[in-house]
């Protein structure tokens, strides 16, 4: 009995510790049924600001997350599809990946069940009126809702490209509260937000990793659109994930004449060569040294970075933007409105 007692009370020990460290965590079981080996992590807003990746291993994963308040995630596939996912403090949540178009599950949480409801309601409809309508009726039964910044992110942004007064709308029915959410903030900034229409990128050069004096004006081609994350090896590690998303804007929006890139702000070019020493991205890097003097970044009128800018292939500003979230949302506006090309011209490594 005295050797049992320790035994015991390690045990004990062992179960506080663990009880512990989850205490306020969101933790996430999944099941894939394609084959997906990896899932990218993105945030709807500012409260998940890092993209993660979840690592599937024989058709399973468990993914854990401590959200200070409900955090709206988003979880993208390799194919393009993609769910979002609600993360509460102490909520254990499940979720079903289905092959091909079958549909997702997701349950635990007052949020992702009451938008898994909204999710099988609303498979079926087509146009904007339908979705407005859904959406206002959702907002009815629950205007102090964290699920409903996403239904107007992903049924009207991103899916219908729907007008500032539709919008509106359905944004004036919410509580006070869910108005100043950091999604609804931002969408309503962007109604606001004017590009200066005349802001070209000429005279601007950026260097290679080679050392080569690059004119900014040529990177991706007259025909494409190019998509630049402005970063900096001293910035917050999360950066580097950042720059990986490039590379899921490359695949999503293959054919669309459309390139991505990268340039560091670094002012010690050696700094920078060693933070992509051990790249295997696919497109080709480049730095400024003249840090924030740089021209992009004078020219963007950019407060902060990490940051996305979007240009034409005449180098002319047309977005600009720090979310992850909102310059996906850009693209499938701008990208959309491009024919798919045959041959698509890619900025890679030779």
């Amino acid at each position: 009995m005295k050797r049992l007692f320790p035994a015991i009370t390690t045990l004990i020990l062992l179960l506080f510790a663990s009880c512990n460290r989850n205490k306020g965590m969101f933790i996430l079981h999944g099941t894939v049924e394609d084959g997906t080996d990896s899932i990218l992590v993105v945030g709807l807003d500012n409260r998940f600001q890092k993209a993660d990746t979840i690592i599937c291993r024989n058709g399973q994963f468990t993914w854990k997350f401590r959200p200070d308040t409900v955090t709206t995630l988003i979880l993208f596939l390799p194919d393009g599809r993609h769910h979002p996912v609600f993360a509460e403090k102490n909520v254990e949540s499940f979720m079903t990946i289905p092959a091909d178009t079958a549909l997702f599950s997701v349950s635990g949480g007052p949020c992702n069940d009451a938008y898994h409801s909204f999710y099988l309601a609303s498979i079926n409809d087509s146009t904007l009126q339908q979705s407005a309508a859904r959406i206002d009726s959702f907002i009815t039964r629950d205007p102090f809702s964290e699920v409903t910044p996403y239904l107007i992110y992903d049924c009207m942004v991103l899916k219908h490209h729907a007008k500032e007064k539709s919008i509106t709308s359905l944004i004036t029915r919410m509580s006070g509260n869910m108005q100043d959410a950091p999604y609804i903030v931002s969408l309503k900034n962007e109604f606001n937000r004017e590009i200066p229409g005349n802001v070209y990128m000429d005279n601007v050069f950026v260097r290679d990793s080679t050392g080569h004096k690059n004119e900014f004006l040529h990177i991706g081609g007259a025909s494409n659109h190019l998509l630049v994350l402005i970063w900096a090896s001293w910035m917050d590690q999360s950066v580097m994930q950042l720059r990986d998303t490039l590379g899921y804007f490359l695949d999503k929006y293959n054919g669309r004449y459309f390139t991505v890139t990268d340039v560091s702000i670094d002012v010690n070019a050696d700094l920078w060569k060693k933070a992509i020493s051990a790249d295997t991205v696919r497109w080709i890097s480049y730095n400024d040294p003249n840090g924030w003097e740089s021209k992009l970044v004078r020219s963007s009128n950019l407060q902060s970075a990490p940051a996305f800018l979007l240009f034409t292939g005449t180098k002319r500003l047309v977005y600009k933007t720090t979310s992850i979230q909102e310059i996906d949302d850009e693209l499938e506006r701008t990208l959309s409105k491009v024919r798919i090309k045959d041959d698509a011209r890619r900025l890679t490594k030779k």
